[in-house]
């Protein structure tokens, strides 16, 4: 797969680009760094990821304990959405977990990969990149943000 935005598009339907994990570095974020970092036991150096389908992935996205990479792989497929079997249980079971702030960060996962298989995961990755940066300002926002960090702007 071309080096390009559909690194972006997760396996599962997430977005990666919205992902503390790929945007703290890339904003200078040092105290996310280091949230991270300790949260994984990692160097704040060693933190970073350039989407789900890159050579540079975050060690737990690696190993996937909800088992898409590995589905994925034994099935042939890139994303969730190609599978014969989709939408799957395990999908199911994915779209409640992970809730940040009262935020629940799975809960539109098979809704975006039913946008993705209707009209093509660019044009998801496009609504995607806009959805995820500030109304007001343009900033790049991590996922689970209320308010811009850098013209304050309430967000959703």
């Amino acid at each position: 797969m071309a080096n390009d935005g559909r690194l972006m598009a997760g396996i599962c339907g997430l977005y990666c680009g919205t992902c503390p994990n790929y945007l703290a570095a890339r904003q200078g974020d040092l105290e996310q760094l280091k949230t991270i970092a300790a949260a994984n036991s990692m160097n704040v150096a060693d933190v970073g990821c350039d989407g789900c389908l890159s050579d540079r992935v975050m060690p737990f996205c690696v190993e996937c304990k909800n088992g898409f990479r590995r589905c994925a792989e034994d099935k042939g497929v890139t994303w969730c959405f190609e599978c014969t079997e989709f939408p799957c249980e395990r999908l199911r079971n994915f779209t409640k977990m992970h809730i940040v702030d009262g935020m629940l960060h799975h809960a539109r996962v098979i809704d975006d990969l039913q946008y993705m298989k209707e009209q093509g995961v660019d044009k998801w990755i496009e609504g995607q990149e806009k959805a995820g940066r500030c109304p007001e300002c343009g900033k790049r926002l991590y996922w689970f943000v209320r308010e811009c960090p850098g013209c304050h702007a309430r967000i959703r």
